[in-house]
């Protein structure tokens, strides 16, 4: 792969690329209450409840640890204020804990939601947070325009290279044995469910559960099936921003669009090219506008709703389905108000050419003014709270603690996808899964288990300037869902000659 050329040319064309992706990003709700411009004074609330810590942070050892560590660092995987309290009060206590155990290290909360758009000027500006959370589709250009530091040395010496998957390598790495980030956790694509509005459409089976599309055409049909039952949307569909392009693609895959047909391809000479033409691709596009125009399943307003409504258009029983990950089970459920023993993460449907779901992630990386002591000090608030592989009795009573969490705020409990090459680690988190499980597993086996028994292939996110193709295939997407008579190929054809021209412009040079 031709690595970018670090010049300032780049560097003006990636602030450039955040600036327009923040500014067709979706604003985020500020919060801010204060009293102007003609507004009323919000009314006076109570303050929110105070929640304890889980119990199981009681016996962690608080003697000094080292005494000599000294730093503050900003945390931006801090939660939110709006956040459930009992995820808030779960955070306070990993602070206390490092307070008592590194007593010259201060942490400061700082809420952080990534997006490149947000994230570029301010660690051009040294604004950034020290700790942020970036998806796997940007840790190489990140590298690659020296917008985050090099942390090496710190993992080297926490003992933490060894366990580091060799994909995870190539990802937070430069290629030369530097590194720059670890990975938090992995998520993989599939499908979220409303039982409640399966159970009013008659599809349940004699044992309980769900009857799931197990294909694409019978998510289409089955979707059908809801509406024309219930009146309620067969599937949400966020056909916003990056969001339509990122779900197209594996519904893509799986109509073909791999191998010869695969959407980018780079020849021998390291030229990439797109492919939005090929038979599968157009096939692909096709079923959308059948969702829309033939089977009528999709949930109004698609072209203007953004990642976070979809979960909340499933919770409150607005939609039946939605494409998601084992990541989000939380939003529909503890956000949303969907009860536990109501909702169900099944496999992305399969489709006439394969079955594959989409396996992605967030990592931690480390803002470019990070010094050594400062991602120390990360690394060692992150074994606290259980993100990182070692196992020692405090760190089994944090993962205790947080699957209690999770549990106390209506969340699922289920198993992760596995982040690092540690089976310990790996069996301890299932050991206390099963141990705080609050939902039948009937409602997830079915997911967990295509990914290690063959019904699913997983595959990575397209490879170059993915979230700039991510918001070409959207634009296409919206003009299909939009216009009954709009032409596929054209749109097709359109979309991919805007992305091949900006592939020639920033890498083909």
């Amino acid at each position: 792969m031709k690595k970018f050329m670090r010049t300032t040319s780049v560097i003006l064309t990636v602030v450039m690329l955040a600036m327009l992706v923040a500014a067709c990003a979706p604003a985020a709700d500020s919060g801010d209450t204060t009293p102007g411009n003609g507004a009323a004074a919000p009314e006076q609330t109570p303050p929110p409840e105070t929640v304890a810590p889980p119990e199981e942070l009681g016996d962690i050892d608080l003697a000094v640890v080292d005494p000599y560590l000294t730093a503050t660092v900003t945390l931006g995987n801090w939660p939110p204020d709006t956040a459930p309290r009992a995820e808030l009060a779960l955070f306070e206590a990993y602070r206390d804990i490092m307070a008592a155990q590194f007593p010259n290290v201060t942490l400061v909360p700082n809420f952080f939601s990534y997006t490149l758009g947000t994230y570029v000027p301010m660690a051009l500006g040294g604004t950034a947070p020290n700790l942020f959370q970036p998806h796997f589709t940007d840790p190489q250009l990140l590298i690659s325009q020296n917008l985050v530091a090099d942390v090496t040395s710190a993992i080297e010496e926490f003992g933490l290279m060894e366990m580091f998957m060799p994909a995870y390598v190539e990802l937070f790495g430069d290629g030369q044995g530097r590194l720059y980030g670890l990975p938090r956790d992995g998520y993989v694509l599939g499908l979220h469910i409303n039982i409640d509005l399966f159970e009013q459409a008659g599809l349940i089976d004699s044992d309980g559960l769900p009857m799931f599309p197990r294909t694409l055409q019978e998510l289409a049909e089955k979707g059908q099936i809801i509406r024309e039952t219930t009146g309620t949307a067969g599937l949400v569909f966020p056909a916003s921003s990056t969001f339509g392009g990122w779900l197209f693609t594996n519904i893509a895959w799986n109509f073909g669009a791999t191998g010869q047909h695969a959407i980018t391809r780079q020849d021998a000479d390291g030229r990439w090219y797109v492919d939005f033409t090929s038979p599968p691709m157009v096939e692909a596009m096709e079923f959308m506008r059948a969702l829309r125009w033939e089977y009528d399943i999709l949930h109004v307003d698609a072209t203007t709703t953004d990642w976070a409504r979809t979960h909340s258009i499933l919770g409150t029983g607005e939609a039946a389905m939605n494409f998601a990950a084992n990541d989000a089970v939380d939003n529909p459920t503890a956000v949303s108000g969907l009860a536990v023993d109501r909702f169900a993460l099944v496999p992305f449907p399969a489709g006439p050419g394969g079955a594959y779901a989409l396996n992605g992630g967030t990592g931690f990386m480390f803002s470019p003014d990070t010094t050594h002591d400062q991602a120390l000090a990360i690394l060692h608030f992150l074994r606290i709270a259980g993100f990182l592989p070692f196992i020692t009795d405090d760190i089994i009573a944090s993962m205790r603690a947080g699957a209690v969490a999770l549990a106390e705020r209506g969340a699922p409990v289920l198993p992760p996808i596995p982040a690092w090459d540690n089976q310990e680690f790996i069996a301890t988190q299932r050991q206390v899964v099963e141990e705080f499980s609050n939902v039948d597993m009937r409602l997830f086996n079915d997911f967990f288990d295509s990914l290690t028994d063959g019904r699913v292939m997983l595959r990575a996110e397209e490879p170059m300037h993915t979230q700039r193709l991510y918001r070409e295939l959207t634009n296409a997407i919206q003009r299909i869902l939009t216009r009954e008579d709009a032409d596929v190929l054209e749109t097709l054809e359109s979309a991919q000659a805007e992305f091949q021209a900006f592939l020639d412009e920033e890498v083909n040079r």
